[in-house]
């Protein structure tokens, strides 16, 4: 069910102490989608804090706009969502999205989540799992805002996150297929049960063959190959995967010209660094896979 973005107080500041904080009271958009901020001021290159209020608690996100945005044409957007404990400006400085949205021209936002932690699904993770947090629903508002304030092309929304972000990655592509137009999950096996996608969409997911906190061959989190089998089936792929970047599995022959991609790090969990030694830099990986997906 999507979620209702109610009418919120938004505080933006910039980051690092720099610059004043300006209050405004706006509509997010009562659907949760996005919408095209083009023609309005534009956003500044370089990194600012938005607040908001959503859920009846005070919610944060970094964006990063890319070097060279002017506002006039529509770019993508990328979430990039942190793992248990952490939070958005560690997930910045450790996922390596920021320099490739300077190079290829997108906005990627970094949210916060309430006690560091999200509402995963069904198995992760931490007090926003078991207090029940709607993490889907405001995802989607900072869709709508960071659509209100950008110029961002609907049909080019994307999601990514490493652990608990990951999770948080695989519920998107099982909730909000209507929103994100692929997801590339790192380091977590699929927990959104059930599992019920409105369209076959493309999920691209890393893993590591020596995780202790997620096994590769699985335990309390679904397996690597299971993930990859499951959404090959929801998806409707046939055939046999093709070998990728040397050392990912990816079906592209599914319904919808969706594709499921598995990549196979020999790396413990927090594999970013040993993927990009291995020729499968995710953000490289990932952003070549989802320019090819956009929201039919």
């Amino acid at each position: 069910m999507r979620a209702v973005v109610p009418i919120a107080l938004f505080t933006v500041g910039l980051m690092m102490g720099c610059g004043t904080t300006h209050q405004l009271e706006t509509d997010a958009g009562t659907d949760g989608g996005a919408r095209s901020g083009c023609g309005t001021v534009p956003l500044q290159p370089g990194d600012q804090t938005v607040m908001l209020q959503f859920g009846g608690a005070a919610r944060d996100y970094i964006i990063h706009v890319p070097t060279g945005y002017d506002g006039k044409s529509p770019v993508p957007l990328l979430l990039d969502i942190h793992g248990l404990t952490s939070n958005a400006i560690e997930q910045e400085l450790l996922s390596g999205w920021r320099q490739k949205a300077d190079a290829s021209g997108f906005i990627v936002v970094y949210p916060d989540g309430l006690n560091a932690s999200w509402n995963g699904g069904s198995l992760c993770c931490g007090t926003s799992q078991m207090n029940g947090v709607d993490d889907e629903g405001f995802l989607r508002a900072v869709v709508a805002k960071v659509s209100q304030d950008g110029c961002v092309d609907p049909k080019r929304v994307y999601a990514t996150g490493l652990s608990n972000g990951g999770a948080m990655a695989h519920l998107l592509a099982c909730r909000a297929a209507d929103l994100f137009a692929a997801t590339a999950p790192v380091s977590m096996g699929n927990g959104t049960m059930p599992c019920q996608p409105s369209r076959p969409l493309s999920v691209i997911m890393f893993r590591g063959t020596s995780d202790l906190l997620v096994p590769y061959a699985g335990g309390m989190f679904p397996g690597a190959q299971a993930d990859f089998e499951q959404w090959t089936q929801l998806d409707q792929c046939t055939g046999a995967p093709e070998t990728t970047h040397g050392i990912c599995n990816t079906n592209k022959q599914c319904a919808g010209g969706a594709e499921v991609t598995l990549c196979t790090i020999n790396a413990g969990h927090v594999l970013y660094t040993q993927a990009a030694a291995q020729g499968a830099p995710v953000p490289d990986v990932v952003w070549e896979a989802f320019q090819r997906h956009t929201l039919p």
